[in-house]
């Protein structure tokens, strides 16, 4: 089900992407980075010196790249790849860290010249924890799952936006067991080329 989704998502980028470009020629580049919170502790780290740190399921630096296409004078769809990681970083004996690889299909409407906003889908990949140093013991898989996003943008020029956005999606665990809450908000940087 999941595929099929997918291969249908992505042949219907395939079909406006021509359109779009027999319309107008407009393609663009797309550059971000966002920082995110929110999601269920997956695993939480007691540092030596007493401090400790958690991992999140919507946690906390997004990095993407893709392409934009217009649609219409007021409408645009993006496809973007990007790395999504959650790191207790630091520690000079071990570390934890979440990662994942989601791709995203959104559209966009412009509700004025400066202000868009839009939604659509998120397919996230080999979601995993993985622990080093003293924590190498600490190895967890999760499915492949499709979550929901929704965001308003500010265009400040032509090739700078700033997000603000909400996703909304849950890991299962490989050979399962409790889902897990992804879902996370966040303020982004796009920078079009």
């Amino acid at each position: 089900m999941k595929k099929t989704l997918a291969i249908v998502c992505l042949a219907a980028l395939a079909a406006a992407t021509g359109t779009a470009h027999a319309q107008s020629g407009g393609a663009r580049g797309i550059l971000g980075l966002g920082i995110t919170t929110g999601g269920d502790t997956l695993a939480s780290v007691t540092f030596i010196d007493g401090s400790t740190a958690d991992i999140k399921g919507g946690g906390l630096v997004h990095l993407y790249g893709g392409v934009e296409i217009p649609v219409g004078p007021t409408v645009s769809m993006q496809a973007t790849l990007g790395y999504h990681v959650d790191d207790t970083g630091g520690a000079s004996n071990g570390s934890l860290r979440f990662s994942r690889y989601p791709l995203e299909l959104l559209a966009h409407v412009y509700i004025n010249p400066n202000v868009r906003i839009g939604g659509g889908a998120r397919f996230v990949n080999s979601a995993k924890v993985r622990g080093s140093g003293v924590l190498s013991g600490i190895d967890a898989d999760f499915d492949s799952t499709i979550g929901a996003v929704i965001e308003g943008e500010y265009v400040v020029t032509p090739s700078i936006g700033l997000k603000l956005r909400a996703v909304s999606e849950k890991y299962k665990p490989k050979g399962g067991g409790l889902s897990t809450d992804g879902n996370h908000v966040g303020f982004y940087f796009n920078w079009y080329l």
